[in-house]
Order: C-alpha cells, then sequence, then structure tokens
C-alpha cells in the first residue's frame, strides 16, 4: 500500500492497492460530504448493455441490507443520507458511479466517527463499498424478479434516450463514426442486447469486472481526509480476487477510431417533430492537447451560447432551425453541430453551417465574440468549484483522457486564448460526416 499523499491541485491522491486511488478535497464549503466509487471499464458489445444494468440492480439491496426498506432505513439512520448511482460513458472507458451524500461531519455528534464497522463515516463507507461489491443474491444470481424489473426500466430508459432526438442523434453519429468498434457504444448498452442477459451472467459479468477494473474513490467536503484514514485500515472485499497483471488498462485503448476516408453520410428515419441535422467537424485536438482552450472558443463561437454563429444565423436571420447547438467531443477530437430543422430544410442549413465554419477559417471572428465567448467560458468553469459532483466529473475525466482538471489551469488557459489560437483550431476543422434524423420519412 502507498502511504505517501501527493498534492493533485486541491485534491489529495494516494493508492489503496493496485488498481485502487482514493482522491479527496477536504473542505468545508459544503454542508454535505459526497463519496463516490467509479468502477472504470474498457468498453466491449459483450458486457456494456450488462454492466449497464448494474446500477440499477445496486439499487435494491445487498447482502447485510436485502431490500429497499432496508436500505433506506439505514440511509435515514445516517442523518438522512441519500444514495446515487448511474453508468456514463468518457471517452473509450464506460464508468460506473456508486455513490452517496450525507451531512457534513461538523454538524453530526463527533463521537460517531468510527473504523468502517462504526457508524457516519466508517458506516458511509462500508455502505457504498456493500452496494458496489455485496449485492443481495439469490443462488449465486440476482433474484429473478429484481432482475426482470430492472431490466423493463432500463428498457423503457433507452427508448425515452431515443425519443431525446438531439442527443441520440450525437450519439447515432459517433456510433456511425466507430464504424463498427465497440468504443463508439453508448454507455447504456445496445437495445436488442438486453434480451441475451439473465441473472446469473449479468452477475458472472459483474463480479469479473470488479477483479478486473480501475477503480476510483473520491471524497469532497468535511470529513474527507477521515474517509482516507478509515479506508487505509481496511482490507477492500471483492467476491473474486483482484490479481495486478490481470487488471485493465484504461488507457491501452484511447486512441480513437481512424475517422473513414471523405464524408460519412448516413441517415436514419424515426417518427417525430424535427428532423436533426448532426454534423462532426475533425479538428485532431483532444482533451490533453495543449490547443484544448482554443478548441473551447472555436466551440462556443461555433454554436455553444447564445452569441454564437448558428443561432444567430442558422436560427435567428434565415429561420432554418427549431435550434441549432454544437458539442464537443474531446476524446475524438471533434465538434459536433446539431440543428432541429424542418426535414425540407436539411440542405440550405447543412450549407449555412459550413458557411459559418468557413467564416472562421478566413478568420471572421469579431472581437465581441470572442470576449463574450471567454466570459460565458470563464462563468461555466468557475461555476463548476460550487458544485461537488462537478469538480468530480472534472478530474474524473482528467484521470481518463488526461489535459487541464485544475480550475487555475482551465482558467489560466481561457484567458490567454487569441484570436490566432482561435482561427488556428478553425482551419483544422474538416466534415467528417453528416447524420440525419429523418423525421419527415418515419411519419408516413
Amino acid at each position: 500500500m502507498t502511504q505517501g499523499i501527493v498534492r493533485d491541485d486541491e485534491f489529495k491522491t494516494f493508492e489503496i492497492e493496485p488498481g485502487i486511488t482514493f482522491r479527496y478535497l477536504p473542505v468545508s464549503k459544503w454542508k454535505t460530504l459526497s463519496i463516490d466509487v467509479f468502477c472504470k471499464v474498457p468498453i466491449t458489445r459483450e458486457r456494456v448493455t450488462a454492466l449497464a444494468l448494474i446500477p440499477r440492480l445496486a439499487r435494491r439491496g445487498t447482502v447485510n441490507l436485502p431490500t429497499l426498506r432496508d436500505l433506506s432505513r439505514s440511509l435515514e439512520q445516517m442523518y438522512g443520507a441519500s444514495m446515487n448511482t448511474d453508468a456514463r460513458k468518457i471517452g473509450p472507458v464506460q464508468v460506473l458511479r456508486f455513490g452517496m451524500d450525507l451531512p457534513s461531519p461538523e454538524f453530526l455528534d463527533p463521537a460517531a466517527f468510527g473504523t468502517l464497522d462504526g457508524v457516519n463515516l466508517g458506516k458511509a463507507l462500508s455502505f457504498v463499498w456493500d452496494v458496489v461489491t455485496r449485492p443481495y443474491l439469490e443462488n449465486d444470481a440476482y433474484p429473478l424478479d429484481r432482475f426482470e424489473v430492472e431490466r423493463e426500466e432500463h428498457r423503457r430508459d433507452i427508448l425515452a434516450i431515443i425519443n431525446n432526438r438531439p442527443h441520440y442523434a450525437t450519439v447515432r453519429l459517433v456510433e456511425e463514426l466507430s464504424k463498427g468498434d465497440p468504443r463508439g457504444l453508448p454507455a447504456w448498452g445496445i437495445l436488442e442486447d438486453l434480451d441475451t442477459l439473465d441473472p446469473r451472467k449479468t452477475w458472472d459479468i459483474w463480479r469479473e469486472t470488479l477483479s478486473r477494473c480501475s477503480v476510483s474513490i473520491y471524497a469532497v467536503g468535511e470529513g474527507a481526509e477521515e474517509c482516507g484514514e478509515i479506508l487505509t485500515r481496511s482490507k477492500l472485499f471483492f467476491p473474486e480476487p483482484r490479481v495486478s497483471d490481470r487488471l485493465w488498462d484504461i488507457h491501452e485503448e484511447l486512441e480513437a477510431p481512424p475517422l473513414p476516408p471523405g464524408i460519412l453520410r448516413s441517415t436514419e428515419e424515426l417518427p417525430g417533430e424535427q428532423t436533426i441535422l448532426c454534423m462532426a467537424f475533425y479538428t485532431g485536438v483532444t482533451e490533453k492537447d495543449p490547443r484544448l482552450p482554443a478548441l473551447l472558443f472555436f466551440d462556443g463561437i461555433l454554436g455553444g451560447f447564445p452569441h454564437s454563429k448558428l443561432f444567430r444565423t442558422v436560427r435567428e436571420r434565415e429561420g432554418l432551425a427549431y435550434f441549432a447547438d454544437t458539442v464537443p467531443n474531446t476524446w475524438r477530437g471533434l465538434v459536433l453541430a446539431i440543428a432541429g430543422l424542418d426535414g425540407k430544410k436539411i440542405s440550405s442549413a447543412e450549407a449555412l453551417i459550413l458557411e459559418q465554419v468557413d467564416s472562421m477559417k478566413r478568420g471572421e471572428i469579431t472581437r465581441e465574440e470572442i470576449e463574450n465567448t471567454r466570459a460565458g467560458l470563464l462563468r461555466r468553469y468557475r461555476s463548476e468549484s460550487d458544485s461537488q459532483e462537478a469538480l468530480i466529473r472534472r478530474f474524473l475525466t482528467q484521470e481518463v483522457l488526461g489535459g487541464p482538471a485544475s480550475e487555475e489551469e482551465i482558467i489560466s488557459g481561457i484567458l490567454k486564448v487569441t484570436k490566432d489560437d482561435i482561427v488556428e483550431v478553425s482551419q483544422k476543422a474538416e466534415l467528417k460526416a453528416v447524420y440525419v434524423l429523418d423525421a419527415r420519412k418515419g411519419d408516413g
């Protein structure tokens, strides 16, 4: 076990054991202590859908707290703590989160501190770790009734995501660009793969994953340092032994799949009120590229703010779209331009979006656009410092993809960006894909 603690911006970090890292920020600006366990897994078709179910199943009960009522009662006894679980994606990595928020110890009885078998901090850590590693099982499988309920809930959630047309279009565009590479799959998995899963297979996949995945434990708030002290005294349980040379290296697959030659065009028919046009511009600027701040300006000026070119031209001036926006994908080095429109206006909107990118390549960027974007980016990143969840998300992204994580680094980069920097990134923007989620044909 590594006992030395190194400073990582405001966060401090140490390794509990190979593949398990604890990062903590012991500040008292919040009235809650946030504890999160993140299991980071390279995405494969064989396990992505099963793992997407795990956060749901984890909320149903543990060995020591086998029912929802038992879980709720335990949370209430920790002064009204709350539990959160979900599956997300960072670059090519599926990240499963198991977390809880509880009142900061400064608001509680000091005598309540204790070991992992004690109450409050120890009890909270034990609670979270049991949720991760000790689910309630029957005959070495998830209970069938719970499994079927959660699988159907997950199916409904996937369908709801599909009905969020702009988000679905961006996900589908990345899938198309990935050309069958599983790293392009979404964190929620594959709808048609749900029926191939059963309670035992799903538990077997999770049990093996726990023996091989890298784990990050975050604690943010008053009491975070004490969490680390408890963890260093504790032996963390796993359902299968972890062997160092079998652990997955999430950084092995960071290089993005190659983009297709030319411009990929794809149309999908889906009934709805709006057709969604999504265009992928490749810049080559990734999360750890020193030009990342300039990419943020390119994204912000093109479509990321109400003062952006797409909003002012495509939506307001020409009336071609109900909305127009951009989303950066800093793993793939992409900026995705999205517009919701009448299907008859696809060609006109595509041409106008291209013209806005070309205008930036020519340096047609005003000082007002630059300074408005700078102000917007500064507000965005400074506001993250007021949110435990946003801070953790930023540092977790840095863990996976690299690049700046501290507010100081990011803000320093934003303050230094010049017009020439933005034009340089703009000139690298190359249209690589056009995806249309067509509402017209689907209606027929």
